[in-house]
């Protein structure tokens, strides 16, 4: 009587067939799970990015609608900007008072060593506590002003016959390996520029 495949069991080549087909299968499992891990880790850094660009939008719009015409120094008019740097007064919201506070709070933006920082001053244009790192490996920064005619210029020192304010504050800021990331904020109409005499 001969045996039957049950008694037997498997030939040499099936089962070099059974562990190639199983090899191959098994590989291809790996190359999907290491793209899926790879588009994961992309997708994560992008929408990082998008994160710490909005933050550095709101912090700025934040600073800007809020900006007040105070005499600091460096901006005589409470605002004063050059193409690297910007400097300002702003009013405290309601919740940030602190009692006894005037209410009004000096900032600088500028670049030091490669990093976007953000820093409380006073008055006299002197550094009050730590600086807010906002972004690092900064190798660009480029800030620009629009005035009421609608030009843009590189540094704000507002005209006898203009508003202290600009209408408006573009950035531009260039970080290491990444695109470009431009931040466009609209201020609130400041006072309105002396008169001159007819």
């Amino acid at each position: 009587m001969r045996p039957t495949r049950a008694t037997r069991g498997f030939t040499l080549v099936e089962m070099v067939v059974a562990l190639l087909i199983f090899a191959i299968l098994a590989g291809a499992g790996v190359g999907l799970l290491r793209a899926s891990v790879d588009t994961q880790e992309a997708v994560g850094g992008a929408l990082a990015d998008l994160s710490a660009a909005a933050r550095l939008r709101a912090l700025l719009a934040a600073d800007l609608t809020q900006a007040v015409v105070r005499p600091v120094e460096g901006a005589p008019a409470g605002f004063a900007g050059s193409a690297n740097e910007l400097r300002l007064v702003r009013a405290f919201e309601p919740a940030e008072r602190v009692v006894g506070s005037s209410g009004l709070q000096a900032i600088r933006w500028q670049v030091e060593g490669g990093r976007l920082v953000r820093q409380s001053i006073t008055p006299t244009g002197v550094a009050t506590g730590p600086a807010a790192v906002l972004a690092r490996d900064v190798t660009g920064l480029a800030l620009r002003y629009r005035a009421a005619d609608g030009g843009w210029r590189n540094a704000w020192a507002p005209l006898a016959t203009e508003a202290a304010l600009p209408r408006a504050v573009e950035m531009r800021l260039q970080r290491q390996g990444e695109a470009e990331v431009s931040i466009t904020v609209a201020l609130p109409e400041g006072p309105a520029p002396p008169r001159t005499a007819a």
